[in-house]
């Protein structure tokens, strides 16, 4: 698997990140055994019967897209397993990172996971994301948003830069959105990903 994945990624800090934490300790232990299987590289792998772990090839090159340096504070809405949160921790420092998981079980799944990164898993609605710890330098969406998340955009520093995925359709538009007097918003690939529950995500 390895050899698929480090040829994507740019970011040489990122590489060592991803080959510093093991995927499998962030999955259940019925499904740790498709963490590194070539045939589950671009497919997600289930927490529970309603929550994924996004795709590793995916994954990574969203954080790849965050272009992350050590000590740049990173707000991460949605975290999953706790994996890229790991990752992420691995570049920037666990002090800089804030995850937001609005999902009770899902939270307490990576904080068990995390722990040990001394990260704390926010259970609350990340759509709206986190001022508690603004501003932030990056910020990470793991869900599907509607439209441009403007509260978590505005959490950002000048010059700080957004990885979203927006659509109200099945399948999504990912986004590089960076912030200046105006968003520059670069569209990346297309996505499919579950719909983000919140203040400012779907009430269906």
């Amino acid at each position: 698997m390895d050899q698929l994945i480090l040829p994507m990624i740019q970011n040489e800090e990122l590489k060592r990140a991803y080959m510093s934490v093991n995927r499998e300790d962030f999955l259940p232990e019925k499904n740790a055994r498709f963490a590194y299987d070539p045939e589950w590289i671009d497919k997600p792998i289930p927490l529970n019967d309603r929550v994924n772990m996004t795709a590793l090839s995916l994954g990574i090159k969203m954080l790849d897209y965050l272009n992350l340096k050590r000590g740049e504070r990173v707000l991460e809405v949605g975290t999953g397993s706790g994996y890229y949160t790991a990752i992420i921790a691995e570049v920037v420092g666990s002090e800089n990172v804030t995850t937001v998981e609005v999902d009770p079980w899902v939270s307490n799944f990576a904080s068990v996971r995390l722990s040990k990164y001394n990260i704390k898993v926010e259970t609350t609605d990340g759509t709206i994301g986190f001022p508690k710890k603004a501003p932030y330098q990056r910020a990470i969406i793991w869900a599907a948003m509607p439209t441009m998340p403007c509260l978590v955009y505005e959490q950002l520093e000048r010059e700080g830069i957004l990885i979203v995925p927006i659509g109200t359709q099945k399948v999504q538009n990912l986004y590089r959105i960076t912030k200046g007097d105006q968003a520059r918003m670069e569209r990346l690939e297309t996505v499919i990903f579950m719909r983000a529950q919140g203040l400012c995500g779907f009430y269906d």
